[in-house]
């Protein structure tokens, strides 16, 4: 399961809706964390990850610069946040993460 190893930057937020899992995240206009969408204004701010779900008005650590272990990715390649949140190779209509310096550790730089 996915976890924080190192964390530099982090900043407190209020969630907007249930979020799970490693997800990129954007920052809503009443200040809540949403999960990133592929619109200019819906791109990623941070990352969260979660071991479980949290409900909507908790708070959440977004990351904006950190090391996710147990990542589970592809050594070497680097990682954007898209539609949903969802972390993936593809640079199409989404925010550049971060790397991988090995495939289970995402190197989290935004």
């Amino acid at each position: 399961m996915a976890r924080w190893d190192k964390v530099m930057v982090a900043h407190r937020a209020i969630a907007g809706t249930a979020l799970t899992g490693v997800i990129g995240v954007r920052i809503g206009a009443g200040g809540s964390v949403f999960p990133a969408g592929t619109a200019l204004v819906d791109r990623a701010f941070g990352v969260v990850t979660l071991p479980g779900t949290i409900a909507a008005g908790e708070p959440v650590a977004v990351v904006v610069n950190g090391e996710v272990v147990e990542f589970g990715g592809s050594a070497g390649s680097v990682y954007y946040a898209g539609a949903g949140g969802t972390l993936s190779l593809t640079s199409t209509n989404s925010e550049k993460v971060g790397t991988t310096l090995e495939g289970d550790r995402l190197v989290v730089k935004m």
